[in-house]
């Protein structure tokens, strides 16, 4: 592995990098797409969505404001989500939430809804880059944020919703509660980090690298799940070894470390070859949100679940099955990613 010797595809990638073309592409769908941006945003800047968000700042799936937003802030619009919501987010997100992340019954407030006022790590990690992306400091909305980051890593480095693994003997961390709190610290890092969270960071993506970004520690090394090996967009929560990649490569370019290649060579190889170089693109593969069900309020106005969850003209769009020019953004700047560390020594070849 070296520059002089990519294979040919790689030569062909390089000049759709050299061209642009990652610009290119969401440029041109954005403006096939207008009709569905302009529609969610001016859903986001309703009274309907204001009253959403008050109602609850999360449920339900998939059609509340969190998910119009995180969506944009997906396709890297994030500009175009309404002033007026993100004082309103700010607004609920500050009085819905309890400060701890309870792993026993008494840490539990009385008045508390463990359902709905508990923020897991995907939600805070997800929340903070959203805030981070508007220029809001997210530990101001959320004081207690930052605090998460040392007090709930687990020993092998990253976290994990499952309230019940951090009381086990030996807890074991998930790749998908882990990912967006190192996106959201990586995010954090653009103004600055204290050493203990560089720390945390760094340990963070070593729990990502010495799994090779889908591999199993403690079942010989097999795929922690298949559905990882196929590319969504948009991702919301969920997890694929592209965004690992990206993750992974992003960090490694801004903290000028050394990232090994044996730790990310497997799956690079495995998303390289899905794109289509020809064409510039890059399918998705499989839509997670389809089929599910979803906390909602009922006719009576309790939230109970169960309830189909709904989708939106903008997510119908974007996570239709085939070519994502979103997904091939993301390819391009990882594939820039690798190739400035191959030329600057960043790349470890062992």
């Amino acid at each position: 592995m070296s520059v002089k010797n990519w294979p040919p595809e790689a030569a062909k990638l390089m000049c759709l990098l050299n061209g642009a073309c990652k610009f290119d592409v969401t440029d041109l769908a954005e403006r096939a797409l207008t009709p569905e941006i302009l529609q969610s945003v001016s859903y986001l800047d309703s009274d309907d969505a204001v009253d959403s968000l008050h109602a609850d700042p999360y449920w339900p799936k998939w059609d509340s404001p969190w998910w119009h937003m995180t969506l944009l802030y997906e396709m890297g619009l994030a500009e175009k989500i309404p002033d007026r919501t993100l004082d309103a987010f700010q607004s609920v997100v500050r009085k819905h939430y309890i400060d701890v992340f309870p792993l026993k019954e008494e840490e539990i407030p009385a008045d508390c809804d463990t359902t709905r006022n508990i923020c897991c790590f995907c939600a805070l990690g997800t929340a903070m880059q959203i805030f981070e992306s508007r220029g809001i400091r997210s530990d101001e909305v959320m004081p207690w944020a930052r605090t998460w980051f040392e007090r709930y890593q687990i020993r092998d480095g990253g976290y994990n919703c499952a309230e019940e693994v951090y009381l086990k003997e030996t807890p074991r961390s998930s790749v998908v509660s882990t990912v967006p709190m190192l996106e959201a610290l990586l995010k954090l890092s653009d103004r600055g980090l204290s050493d203990q969270e560089s720390e945390y960071l760094d340990r963070g993506i070593q729990y990502l690298l010495e799994r090779r970004l889908f591999k199993s520690l403690s079942k010989e090394d097999a795929v922690i799940d298949p559905d990882f090996l196929k590319l969504t967009f948009p991702r919301f929560y969920e997890y694929d070894v592209l965004r690992g990649l990206k993750l992974v490569t992003d960090w490694a370019m801004k903290r000028n470390k050394k990232l090994p290649w044996t730790a990310v060579e497997e799956a690079f190889a495995i998303v390289g070859s899905k794109v289509n170089v020809e064409e510039a693109t890059i399918d998705v593969e499989r839509q997670f949100y389809s089929g599910k069900r979803t906390l909602a309020k009922d006719e009576n106005g309790e939230w109970t679940r169960g309830h189909d969850a709904s989708v939106f003209p903008l997510l119908e769009a974007t996570g239709a099955l085939g070519p994502s020019p979103f997904l091939f953004r993301q390819f391009m700047y990882m594939y820039e990613n690798v190739y400035k560390l191959t030329y600057s020594g960043g790349l470890e070849i062992q």
